[in-house]
C-alpha cells in the first residue's frame, strides 16, 4: 500500500513537473511589474545604456532564462548600433540574424501556445525591425514580405490583447497613411478600395496614446508624430516639440540629437541649433559616448550651414572641410550623404571666395561620390561654369 501511494505521489509530482516544463512559459507582458521594468530597459537601450537595461531585466532573466524576449532585447540593442550610422552596412547581417533568432524562438513558443502574447509581440517587433532595415537598404520586396509577417502577428494580437498599448503604433500609422496617401497621390485613389478605412485625426490620436503608454513603441511613436507633423501636416512647431521630447528623454542618443539639430536648422532656429551643437559635441567628448565621429560629422555640417547663412564664410568652410575629414575616417565615405553635402558646400564657398581651383576639386569629389544625385547635378553645372570662365 505504501509503495503504491509513493508511486502515485511520484507520478503526480512528475506530471506536475512536466506541465511546468512544457508549455508553461509565462506571459510576462501581463505582469504589471514586468511592464515597468521592460519600459525602463527599453529606455536604457534607447539612451545607449545597455548595462542599465541588463540590470533592469536581470531578475526576470534569472527566473525565466529561456524566455525568447531576451533575444528581442539583444536585437534592439544592436539596432541602435546599426541605426546610428546607416551608411555602415557591416552590422546588418548580425542584426538580421539576431532578429530572425528572436522570431524563430517566438514561432516555437507559438506552436505550443498559439495565443502567447509575448511571442506575438516578439514576432511583430522583430519582423517590423527587419522590414524597416531592408527598406533602408532599398530591398523593398524583402521588406514587404517581412512586414506581412509582422502584420499577421499584429492582427492576432488585436484579438488576443486588444488593449495592449504597443498596438496603437501600428493602428495609428495604418489609419493616418490610409487617409493621407489617396489625398497626396491621386493615382492611389484608383485603388483606394484596397486600402483600409483611414482617418488622419484618429491615427494621430492613436500614435499619441502609444507615445505615452507603450512598452516597446513609445519612442517610435514620438518619432513618427514628429515626422508626420513636419513632413505631412506642416505643423513645424509641433514637430519640434516631439523631437525635443526625444532628445530630452534620451540625451545620449546621437541620432535623436542630430535629428533635433536638423529640425532646428530647417525651421530657421539657428541660435537653438548652435547652442545644441556646442553642448552635444562637448557632452560626447567629455563622456566618451559612442558614435562621436558620426555625431560630429553631421553637427559640423549644420554648423557650417548656419555660419554660411550668417555670412561667416571662412568659418563655414572650416566646418565643412572638418566634417568631410571625419567622413573619410568612417566606413563607406563616398556613400555618406553628409560627406557629399559637406564637400559640395565647401565647393560653393571656395568659388565664392574666388578660389576656383579649390572649388573645382571639391565639386569633383561630389561627382566621384556614390550618392547625392541633386548635389551631383548641381556640382556638374557649377564645374562647367568655372571651366568656361577660366
Amino acid at each position: 500500500m505504501a509503495r503504491t501511494l509513493t508511486s502515485l505521489l511520484s507520478s503526480v509530482v512528475l506530471l506536475f513537473a512536466l506541465q511546468q516544463a512544457h508549455g508553461q512559459v509565462p506571459q510576462l507582458i501581463k505582469n504589471s511589474e514586468f511592464r515597468l521594468d521592460a519600459k525602463a530597459a527599453v529606455d536604457s537601450l534607447y539612451n545607449f545604456n545597455p548595462d542599465g537595461a541588463q540590470q533592469q531585466l536581470s531578475s526576470w532573466k534569472e527566473q525565466y532564462p529561456d524566455h525568447p524576449l531576451w533575444q528581442l532585447f539583444e536585437g534592439m540593442e544592436l539596432w541602435w548600433q546599426v541605426h546610428s550610422d546607416m551608411e555602415n552596412t557591416a552590422r546588418d547581417e548580425a542584426f538580421f540574424e539576431l532578429m530572425k533568432k528572436a522570431d524563430y524562438a517566438a514561432s516555437k513558443l507559438l506552436y505550443e501556445q498559439p495565443r502567447h502574447i509575448d511571442a506575438l509581440v516578439i514576432q511583430a517587433v522583430a519582423n517590423g525591425y527587419i522590414a524597416r532595415q531592408h527598406a533602408n537598404r532599398g530591398d523593398w520586396l524583402t521588406s514587404v514580405q517581412t512586414a506581412r509577417k509582422a502584420y499577421k502577428a499584429y492582427q492576432v494580437l488585436q484579438d488576443v490583447a486588444p488593449d495592449l498599448a504597443d498596438l496603437k503604433l501600428a493602428e495609428g500609422l495604418k489609419l493616418y497613411y490610409a487617409a493621407y496617401l489617396p489625398e497626396a497621390y491621386p493615382v492611389v485613389k484608383t485603388v483606394s478600395w484596397f486600402l483600409p478605412d483611414g482617418n488622419k485625426k484618429l491615427g494621430l490620436k492613436q500614435l499619441k496614446k502609444a507615445s505615452e503608454t507603450a512598452i516597446f513603441a513609445r519612442a517610435e511613436a514620438i518619432y513618427f508624430l514628429g515626422n508626420i507633423n513636419y513632413n505631412y501636416e506642416h505643423e513645424y512647431q509641433k514637430a519640434t516639440q516631439y523631437f525635443l521630447k526625444l532628445h530630452k528623454a534620451y540625451p545620449n542618443n546621437n541620432y535623436y540629437t542630430r535629428l533635433l539639430v536638423k529640425n532646428y536648422f530647417k525651421t530657421s532656429r539657428y541660435a537653438d541649433a548652435s547652442q545644441l551643437i556646442k553642448k552635444a559635441m562637448q557632452r560626447w567628448e567629455e563622456q566618451e559616448l559612442p558614435f562621436e565621429k558620426v555625431l560630429k560629422e553631421e553637427l559640423l555640417f549644420w554648423k557650417g550651414r548656419i555660419l554660411q547663412y550668417r555670412g561667416e564664410m571662412d568659418a563655414a568652410l572650416s566646418c565643412f572641410t572638418t566634417s568631410a575629414d571625419l567622413s573619410k575616417e568612417l566606413p563607406r565615405t563616398r556613400h555618406r550623404s553628409i560627406y557629399v553635402a559637406s564637400v559640395y558646400y565647401a565647393g560653393v564657398i571656395s568659388h565664392r571666395l574666388q578660389n576656383n581651383l579649390q572649388a573645382m576639386g571639391y565639386y569633383q569629389m561630389v561627382l566621384d561620390a556614390k550618392t547625392g544625385k541633386s548635389y551631383k547635378e548641381s556640382a556638374h553645372l557649377k564645374l562647367q561654369q568655372i571651366q568656361k570662365s577660366m
